[in-house]
């Protein structure tokens, strides 16, 4: 009777401990403040299982669409999701205490033949209590880390809308290329029938012919490689959602749009605390502050608790022990362990600095950029390309008169073929810089003009 007590014990001591070891509490992972650049679009954190297939794209494509679909389906960012889930989950196991230990033992048994009769039976339980707050520290250190976990994918989460939205620019800008392509195209063919004409008529040689018609082929291969890069563009803008082809017809896109005014570098400086890459290191020093106030605790030894229940069945007695270890701090204390974690967090500080300073130097250059682009795209289309059209016009019409030679009509039509590309050069190296300082400085200035369509 007496051993089934001590069996209904040492099995209430072992349902405790498992009871202890196993309860959890399901967490949601814990993200920083969405910074206010792309803040209204779902991500793939936000996504149900059944929303992973990325949906067919068709039709005219705007730059909301995109956003839309690369946020919530680019696989780099799904990946990065996975980080914070796993952030979370080591958190809930930081703060788990450690496991008990159950011991049952039978000594002498059969002694001199006598069976269990003569057998000691001996049922302990030992427990390691941790002191100084070991428990708190290194459940803060794992929710810090979490934390950071949470502003990788802050960034990478604007890096994506920031490649995308570059992406979006680049078949933009592809799709008024090829556009361009073409009208050369059919330039170059009047230019060569009214060549071919003169030469038919006896007003030109027979070499302008030749060169006329070299310049068609000529710029029918630019059209060419203009299509080619225009399919390139798409495929890599379809890639941002994991789509493997470009389903969708066009991208809807105004060339033709620019900033009113620039906004001020100081403005844009002012904003730079927005930037996940200089805000994820407040959490950064909390992880190091966290890091060393644990590793002071390790300095603090922990507490061996034992507790055993043995029964002497030869005499029928019974007793109780109780016992405690510690370790004496004699020699180890967690001096360099301190030290480093102290160094550690002066080195974050440093960082900070360095980081903020990285992107100030980023921002100014991202400024001065659009800066200049916004006077290039100015200069060209309202003084240059103009001029530039009126001497190809007055160049083929005295070309007609025989007024011009073919060379000059020729020099003439390069001339604004060349122009119109820098202005579509000067267009995406605007609309470029504005991604990138929207990337770096929040939502600092408009790239919806993209979309003239979506404003009517």
């Amino acid at each position: 009777m007496r051993r089934r007590h001590m069996y209904r014990q040492a099995g209430l001591w072992a349902l405790l401990a498992l009871a202890g070891g196993c309860a959890s509490t399901a967490q949601h992972p814990r993200l920083p403040t969405p910074r206010p650049l792309a803040a209204h679009y779902e991500s793939s954190l936000d996504r149900e299982a059944d929303a992973a297939r990325t949906p067919p794209v068709e039709g005219l494509l705007t730059l909301d669409q995109a956003l839309a679909l690369a946020l919530m389906h680019n696989p780099s960012l799904a990946a990065f999701a996975y980080d914070v889930r796993a952030a979370e989950a080591l958190r809930l196991q930081a703060g788990r205490l450690i496991n008990p230990q159950v011991e049952l033992e039978i000594e002498e048994y059969d002694r001199d033949g006598a069976g269990i009769e003569s057998s000691e039976t001996v049922v302990g339980l030992t427990q390691w209590i941790e002191l100084g707050g070991k428990r708190h520290w290194r459940t803060r250190v794992a929710e810090a880390r979490g934390e950071l976990k949470g502003w990788d994918y802050e960034r990478q989460r604007l890096d994506v809308f920031s490649q995308t939205a570059q992406r979006v620019v680049g078949v933009i800008a592809a799709q008024r290329r090829l556009t361009l392509a073409e009208s050369t195209v059919e330039l170059a063919e009047q230019t060569n029938h009214a060549v071919t004409e003169r030469v038919k008529a006896g007003k030109e040689p027979p070499l302008q012919a030749s060169k006329a018609a070299a310049e068609l082929e000529m710029v029918r291969l630019n059209a060419l490689e203009a299509t080619s890069g225009l399919e390139l563009a798409r495929l890599a803008l379809a890639a941002m959602w994991g789509a493997d082809e470009a389903s969708f017809e066009a991208v809807a896109g105004d060339t033709d749009r620019t900033l009113d005014a620039v906004p001020a570098l100081a403005t844009l400086k002012s904003r730079l605390a927005m930037n996940p890459e200089l805000a994820r290191w407040d959490s950064e020093i909390s992880l190091r502050q966290a890091a060393l106030r644990s590793a002071r605790t390790a300095r603090v030894p922990d507490l061996k608790a034992a507790l055993r229940y043995a029964q002497y069945e030869e005499d029928g007695t019974d007793a109780f022990s109780f016992g405690v270890t510690v370790k004496l701090p004699i020699f180890d204390r967690n001096q360099g362990g301190v030290a480093a974690a102290a160094l550690a967090l002066e080195q974050a500080e440093v960082e900070r600095e360095a980081t903020a300073l990285q992107l100030g130097g980023a921002l100014t250059e991202a400024h001065a950029a659009l800066a200049l682009a916004q006077q290039r795209v100015d200069a060209l289309r309202t003084k240059v390309v103009p001029a530039m059209q009126s001497a190809f016009d007055g160049a083929a019409e005295g070309y007609r008169q025989g007024k011009f030679g073919f060379l000059e009509m020729l020099d003439a039509q390069r001339r604004l073929i060349e122009t119109n590309e820098r202005l579509l050069d000067a267009w995406r190296d605007h609309r470029s810089a504005q991604i990138t300082i929207n990337r770096i400085a929040g939502p600092a200035v408009e790239v919806d003009p993209l979309l003239e369509q979506e404003k009517h």
